[in-house]
């Protein structure tokens, strides 16, 4: 695939997420509203999605407790619990259980999901309409296979899966940046300045990026060698980490047949974080310590906020003194380095903001990734902007045991 390819695609793909996020403003009024009623009088919030869409209510949550101090569920479900759940009962009723220990203080359920019909997420909605508690659903599509009792349904106007996360990540994260009070910035002023960003992607510079990270991500895939998608300043990007190692270890090989699963090393667990941080409070030591494992060829990919960042200047030395190749996703900072990673900077929004574009590189690497693992021969920006999951996501389906 040529370098124009890359690019093209990826000025459609971002001209679809910004379209969406057109659509999705018509209604964004009623969604502030419905959040700053919630958190009025120290008023709780609950927040479900699965797969993609947990990283992105969670960094909703997170951006309510960080920037208003709104109580929230922090971890939503943690695995431990959901596998746990899985074996014992039916995960089907997962969240309802959780949300029901505590509905009776809780002012705003917010969901997330794509399809609109997830069976867990119903069975929430469903909880809520029995207590009366107003229900914000960000949902694919036109919105009509949900219906609630009280509160939003929040449609991103297409059923592309990617294209509709990322909708659903950067409306909510301008929604919730208007909740801290009457001093913040108005949200049509906010809306408009991402939207300026958005379209301030330079394409080009982000074709030459996603092909050598395709090539290099599919080269891994074939030979078994590790992904590395690490974020040691934490925050927002953190969960965009996430998303993306998700991206890498699930979508990209989703369906392709003969590709066995990817081996993705994403960033340290909370387990993992709090005995870095209690014995070494260098918060470098978490990074090095990670890639002090990788190969020669092995993939790192690397979400800093800013590139002159003394932890991000480590991790990619870290990378480099092993041989892997680093590709570096930042905001701030010098765009090259003498260390030789392959950079991209982002336009420069705030930290949540920040996340919202990660999480659109993600996807972009995702449907590039897919299409280098099936060999096409010839593709063009419209076949990679065909290359939609949701379709797929039958074949990732289990019978129960």
């Amino acid at each position: 695939m040529t370098t124009f390819l890359y690019e093209d695609f990826a000025h459609a793909y971002v001209t679809e997420v910004g379209d969406a996020v057109r659509r999705m403003r018509t209604r964004h009024a009623e969604a502030v509203d419905l959040l700053a009623k919630a958190t009025v009088g120290g008023g709780e919030i609950r927040a479900f999605g699965n797969g993609g869409s947990s990283a992105i209510v969670r960094s909703a949550l997170l951006q309510l407790h960080a920037q208003a101090g709104v109580p929230v569920n922090d971890a939503m479900m943690s695995p431990a619990t959901l596998a746990y759940t899985a074996q014992r009962e039916e995960f089907r009723t997962a969240f309802a259980r959780s949300l029901a220990r505590d509905i009776d203080r809780v002012r705003l359920v917010l969901v997330a999901s794509v399809s609109g019909r997830s069976a867990n997420i119903l069975e929430a909605a469903r909880l809520c309409a029995e207590h009366r508690v107003p229900v914000l659903a960000l949902v694919g599509g036109d919105g009509t296979q949900m219906e609630l009792a009280g509160g939003m349904v929040w449609a991103t106007g297409t059923t592309d899966q990617q294209i509709s996360e990322d909708a659903m990540l950067t409306v909510l994260t301008l929604a919730v940046a208007t909740v801290p009070g009457p001093g913040t910035e108005p949200l049509p002023a906010r809306a408009e300045r991402h939207l300026r960003a958005l379209a301030a992607v330079d394409t080009e510079l982000l074709g030459a990026f996603l092909r050598e990270a395709t090539e290099a991500v599919a080269d891994a895939i074939r030979n078994r060698r590790r992904i590395y998608v690490l974020c040691p300043d934490g925050g927002p990007l953190a969960l965009a980490g996430e998303h993306f190692a998700h991206n890498l270890a699930w979508d990209a090989p989703l369906g392709v047949d003969g590709v066995q699963p990817p081996l993705v090393v994403c960033d340290p667990s909370l387990a993992d974080m709090s005995a870095i941080l209690n014995d070494h409070p260098d918060p470098a030591h978490g990074v090095r310590h990670q890639l002090s494992s990788a190969d020669p060829e092995d993939v790192v990919f690397l979400l800093a906020y800013d590139s002159a960042g003394r932890t991000t200047r480590e991790a990619v030395n870290a990378a480099t003194v092993v041989g892997a190749r680093p590709f570096l996703l930042h905001r701030d900072g010098p765009g090259r380095s003498s260390a030789g990673a392959r950079h991209f900077r982002l336009p420069r929004v705030d930290d949540f903001a920040l996340a919202t574009l990660v999480q659109s590189v993600a996807h972009l690497l995702c449907r590039t990734t897919r299409a280098a693992l099936t060999s096409a021969a010839v593709l063009s920006p419209d076949d990679l902007m065909a290359r939609d999951l949701a379709p797929l996501r039958e074949l990732s389906d289990t019978p129960s045991l």
